[in-house]
């Protein structure tokens, strides 16, 4: 399957005591996008590791037209029946509950919405916005949406455009008149275009942004983009040719918006109001930052990996277009589907279907995923026909998804106010394709490969990790593996042999092994993202 989200699971875990660029950003699973922030120990994604918690049975999938009273039921199937993505051969499997894993993964609330034949179906939600105060999460209850705000800005863009002379296609400085983007190598050959930023083509540097606490000055986008204080991150450069590969730039679209806002002369949070939530009824959303006082009434609190609340509480995002929009799972599917029904040409008074068609055409220079069009990274088959659309997103302390399958209309956006969160919306996602055919998740099932104890102590030890942190890794044996500490970032962590000197965790997490000269101990631990720890 190709696609929407982009990474394995073990870039996933998020670790609040150590900062990698806390930001608004991707990482790559299977094909689909998958979008993560805040202290991630990119090696680990390893999970913290609670007592054994009692299983539960596996609900049966239900028709597809339910009733009303089988709608309720179907929300109710996502609490329960959850299990890590990774299940064992043979093994049977530890079905859990939606509270079992949110308190596993120190997620305090969750909420979600199911669209089918691209009309809202149902919203299901979970915990508390807020632990101190103990209110509850509802389907109003607004999270910052993190990455999924770029495709509602190129949503503003591309109505704005179709409206409006705007070329998509010439290099923004001849659209920008408050500040120029620098000459690169292929000035004057290779354009950095609006089609350019919007699909990640456009060779531009700046993964993500990690926002600014309370308290802290917020940056202007000049500042930002120019990597000047009080900005946190590097100026916004060119170093790869632009339109040659697909390299996720949240300062790309960062350019954008700023181009957007000087064409326009017009801030970005009143043409969005304007050009897209007044017109689909997404009455919950705003690009505001701070958030608005209409939203504030019924926000989410963010919280980081070990559950206490994010310093500075929810952070002030300068680049709005990338990571600034606050929504609520319901609106983030009325504008998938507003996209959905203009593609079809069942319904364009909103944009039209060539503009909708624009949008879901792949721009990247192969269908090779991941592959993007303006805004929407876009799951396609072998034959590159889109099978459906969307993006994650991830902002201190929030996590989200949103897709929506082309032909039926169906889909689902998930919103979670714990830094861990991708991993619980990860879980859901397969619950859905297992119990409603929704989707493109699946768990993965693995065999373990017999190993000696013998064999296995080559292995055992203590090893000494010093990039990105300084910590210490102690593996102690098990019966076809062992358990993996690495305080305070990872916890009682059990991995189980594949074979060739490779273990696996449930949570998709990995290590390997690099023996000395002579073989008989293994002298280097590798992780997933090639972090390297040497035997003591």
């Amino acid at each position: 399957m190709v696609g929407i989200r982009i990474g394995t699971a073990i870039e996933i875990r998020i670790i609040d005591r150590i900062i990698l660029g806390t930001y608004s950003g991707t990482f790559t699973r299977n094909g689909i996008l998958i979008m993560t922030t805040n202290k991630i120990f990119a090696s680990f994604a390893l999970l913290l590791c609670f007592a054994s918690l009692l299983g539960c049975a596996e609900p049966e999938a239900l028709p597809a037209s339910p009733s009303p009273a089988e709608e309720s039921k179907e929300a109710n199937l996502l609490k329960t029946g959850l299990t890590e993505r990774i299940r064992i051969e043979g093994q049977e499997i530890d079905y859990q509950s939606l509270e079992q894993r949110q308190a596993h993964y120190d997620v305090p609330g969750v909420s979600v919405a199911f669209m089918r034949n691209g009309q809202l179906a149902w919203t299901m939600q979970s915990g508390v916005k807020d632990v101190t105060t103990e209110l509850v999460v509802d389907e109003n209850t607004v999270f910052q949406a993190g990455s999924i705000s770029k495709p509602a800005f190129a949503s503003v863009l591309m109505k704005y455009r179709q409206d409006n002379p705007i070329d998509l296609d010439t290099d923004v400085n001849n659209l920008l008149t408050s500040w120029q983007l620098p000459e690169h190598e292929w000035t004057g050959q290779e354009v950095v275009s609006l089609r350019r930023l919007l699909s990640h083509t456009a060779g531009t540097t700046v993964h993500g942004f990690p926002g600014y606490a309370a308290g802290e000055p917020v940056p202007t986008l000049q500042q930002v983009l120019e990597g000047v204080e009080p900005a946190n991150t590097s100026a916004v450069v060119v170093d790869l040719q632009p339109g040659t590969q697909m390299r996720y730039s949240g300062g790309g679209t960062t350019l954008a918006q700023l181009t957007l806002q000087d064409v326009a002369n017009e801030p970005l949070p009143v043409m969005s109001q304007r050009l897209l939530f007044t017109p689909l009824g997404m009455t919950r959303s705003g690009f505001e930052q701070p958030i608005s006082a209409d939203l504030s009434n019924n926000m989410a609190t963010p919280y980081d990996g070990d559950g206490a609340p994010v310093e500075g509480g929810a952070h002030t995002y300068a680049t709005l277009a990338a990571a600034g929009m606050w929504s609520t799972p319901s609106d983030m599917l009325k504008m998938a589907s507003g996209v959905r029904s203009a593609y079809l040409g069942q319904k364009t008074d909103w944009i039209s279907q060539a503009t909708a068609r624009e949008m879901l055409t792949n721009n990247t220079p192969t269908n090779e995923a991941p592959n993007v069009g303006i805004g929407f990274f876009i799951n396609m088959d072998d034959n590159g026909e889109i099978l459906g659309f969307g993006h994650g997103g991830a902002d201190a302390g929030f996590m989200s998804q949103l897709y929506l399958e082309l032909d039926t209309g169906n889909g689902y956006a998930i919103m979670t106010n714990g830094n861990n969160g991708m991993q619980l919306i990860s879980e859901l996602e397969i619950r859905l394709k297992e119990a409603l055919d929704v989707g493109y998740s699946e768990a993965e099932v693995k065999k373990l490969v017999p190993i000696s104890q013998k064999e296995l102590g080559k292995y055992i030890g203590t090893y000494v990790v010093t990039t990105p942190v300084n910590v210490d890794v102690v593996l102690e044996k098990t019966s076809n593996g062992f358990v993996l500490n690495a305080l305070p970032y990872v916890e009682n962590e059990e991995y189980f042999h594949e074979g060739s000197g490779r273990f696996f965790a449930k949570n998709g997490s990995s290590v390997r092994f690099e023996d000395d000269a002579e073989g008989v101990l293994a002298k280097t631990l590798v992780m997933d993202g090639n972090i390297r720890g040497v035997r003591e």
